[in-house]
């Protein structure tokens, strides 16, 4: 199966590895990259999990070629796995970064929106051929496109399917960051050891009060954030970065 799962102390890195279809997902690597994810998701040791690809592509998305010639269960079962690797990535308590090297087009930029960070190699390019196909987005890309750069750009992407490149991405706050293509593997594997050093449950709650914020009105989000709050307030491994912060400071003014 051409999907590399690896982990590094609390990382665990997930590689779409079929460079010569530009990491085009059919049934089967959907399968293998949702059970990769709920790998990573039930391993308590990873807090971190990072989404990449090989070669000059992140994803060109559904294996059009394989699409082809499916009959419409198969086809079902295709929309099926991205429904439900955007709630596995959403619910997972885990940050995840996706790492986008090249194209991220069509169900490509589907999984790139499902991560809590985007960071993509400058020559990176991003779009959207479905409705020239003859399709309409999947994957949570209606709800995640919106809430990124607002109605009147994701509709322009979705309509015209006119790609953008990496720099008009981050422009538009579609990713977080650029870099080198050269420095993107270096750039990412550092975000992603600093974030996993980060106490856990400060992590997960930070995830789920933005995640549950962005679709809740302010009251709801207040009573969630309070609760998230205590809840970290509680963990040993909070209760022990404080202290070594508040020791670390008094350190300091002894000087």
């Amino acid at each position: 199966m051409s999907i590399r799962y690896e982990t590094t102390g609390r990382v665990a890195q997930v590689t779409l590895d079929r460079p010569e279809v530009l990491n085009a997902l059919d049934i089967a690597h959907l399968e293998s990259l949702l059970e990769a994810i709920r790998r990573a998701g039930a391993d308590d040791a990873v807090r971190v999990i990072v989404i990449t690809g090989t070669g000059r592509s992140f994803s060109a998305g559904a294996d059009i070629t394989m699409m082809d010639k499916m009959d419409e269960g198969e086809f079902v079962r295709v929309a099926t796995l991205f429904q439900d690797l955007a709630r596995e990535i959403h619910a997972v308590d885990k940050i995840v970064i996706c790492a986008v090297n090249g194209y991220a087009v069509g169900g490509g930029l589907e999984l790139a929106l499902m991560g809590d960070l985007r960071i993509a190699a400058r020559s990176a390019v991003f779009g959207l051929p479905d409705a020239e196909l003859g399709f309409s987005p999947t994957g949570g890309l209606t709800h995640h496109l919106v809430r990124m750069i607002g109605l009147t750009r994701a509709m322009g992407m979705a309509l015209t399917c006119d790609p953008i490149d990496a720099a008009e991405a981050e422009h538009i706050g579609l990713i977080n960051r650029v870099v080198d293509d050269a420095d993107l593997p270096a750039a990412v594997s550092a975000l992603a050891k600093r974030i996993a050093g980060f106490p856990h449950t400060g992590l997960r709650n930070t995830k789920r009060a933005f995640l549950n914020g962005s679709d809740a009105d302010l009251a709801d989000t207040l009573v969630l954030e309070e609760r998230f709050d205590l809840e970290s307030f509680r963990s040993s491994e909070t209760r022990d970065r404080l202290a070594d912060f508040v020791a670390a400071r008094k350190n300091v003014g002894r000087r």
